[in-house]
């Protein structure tokens, strides 16, 4: 990602750990785009991306108000950590699918976008996810979670289609 070295502020001081409460301030202050640049240009990306990969209700939440502020990259990234938590808190990640914004659509999302060998087994990561998307009872995510698992079920297909060539 390549930002100017003037667009975020040399004295800005990002808590440790990273927390909800600056995240939000800074959201509110200065909009996602600044949010997504400083915590990149401060090398924090990972610490805020680590938190949504845990799956944490409240984290997960976050992603479609920094997802107008994200480039290529940063898109991707934010993608493969909803693929993170999707089988630790299927809920949450549903919640947050939405067709209209690249980082939380079921099509980037629930495709196991993983990058190379990020995740060995990724059957395995289908099979959890299924599993876990299945015990999601709430009326509300009914529509998000057959998109999702038919993303998981193309993504398997393809791997055997591959595995059997």
């Amino acid at each position: 990602m390549i930002f100017s070295a003037s667009s975020v502020a040399e004295q800005i001081s990002i808590p440790k750990p990273l927390t909800l409460t600056w995240i939000n301030e800074q959201l509110k202050s200065h909009g996602a785009k600044y949010v997504v640049e400083t915590l990149w240009e401060k090398r924090r990306w990972d610490d805020f991306a680590n938190e949504i990969d845990s799956g944490k209700s409240a984290w997960v939440a976050l992603v479609p108000k920094i997802a107008p502020g994200t480039d290529a990259a940063t898109t991707e990234e934010l993608a493969i950590s909803l693929a993170y938590a999707l089988p630790r808190n299927p809920s949450a990640v549903l919640s947050v699918l939405d067709d209209r914004m690249m980082p939380v659509s079921p099509q980037m999302v629930c495709s196991a976008p993983f990058v190379e060998d990020t995740v060995r087994d990724i059957p395995h990561y289908i099979n959890r996810s299924r599993s876990a998307l299945e015990k999601v009872k709430d009326d509300q995510l009914t529509k998000q979670k057959a998109e999702c698992l038919t993303e998981l079920e193309k993504t398997s297909k393809q791997i055997q289609a591959r595995g059997n060539h």
